[in-house]
């Protein structure tokens, strides 16, 4: 079933910076208790409040090949990091093996790995890497409703899709989504910036810290093979 309210939180573009991830958590953390921005849907369901769905996402380029870790771990460091800080689902396009899949499977991952040959469905919503949505022929109807994890230029939905703006480092993009008015609309979006001054979330920092020492352990491993 989809839900009346969809609020998706995202990112892109970590490239394998560890040190900013407990910040982050910290800030997603506020941005997924902002309430819902348009008055008239809220006024709609004021009867029978809902509580948005929220999803957190990351657009690929969690990790480059070029960071030490990353290297070791095969594309699988900031994986497990995004993992700890409750995503739901990653665009792992053309950045993992498949050894380093069955890696992350082995290791009870609970994130879903979208690339252009898998999609992940929860409920009435597709998560796909595919400009043109799922596999199945886009509709103005739904179910079901495709969030593309390819980042887009702007965030808008067409032909029940909804695409989002690609973010940096450093930032965090949301998107806020109706379905109370008998169509998906777009009722709220933005990219902010990851503030200087956020307070590190210790159980992410010590998740880091692990992520680290197990590369570490990895990369021993591959000097001495």
């Amino acid at each position: 079933m989809v839900p009346d309210f969809l609020h998706i939180l995202y990112t892109s573009n970590l490239r394998g910076d560890l040190d900013m991830l407990p910040r982050l958590q910290t800030f997603i953390r506020y941005l997924k208790s902002l309430p819902v921005d348009d008055e008239d849907d809220v006024m709609i369901c004021a009867v029978q409040p809902q509580t948005p769905r929220v999803f957190m996402l990351d657009l690929g380029h969690a990790c480059a090949p070029d960071v030490w870790h990353c290297k070791a771990t095969d594309g699988r460091s900031t994986l497990i990091a995004l993992d700890a800080m409750g995503y739901h689902a990653a665009n792992v396009a053309d950045s993992l093996t498949p050894e380093s899949r069955i890696r992350l499977r082995d290791n009870l991952l609970g994130m879903a790995l979208v690339d252009s040959n898998t999609d992940w469905s929860h409920d009435d919503l597709n998560f796909t890497s595919r400009r043109g949505g799922s596999q199945t022929t886009p509709s103005q109807t739904y179910p079901p409703f495709n969030i593309n994890l390819t980042p887009a230029s702007v965030t808008e939905i067409t032909s029940n899709v909804l695409q989002l703006a690609d973010v940096q480092a450093g930032q965090a993009g949301t998107a806020q989504v109706s379905f109370l008015t008998g169509s998906p609309r777009l009722i709220a979006h933005g990219i902010f910036d990851l503030p200087t001054n956020t307070a590190p979330d210790p159980t992410i920092a010590a998740t880091v810290d692990f992520i680290r020492n197990e590369a570490r352990f990895y990369s021993r491993n591959h000097s001495q093979n």
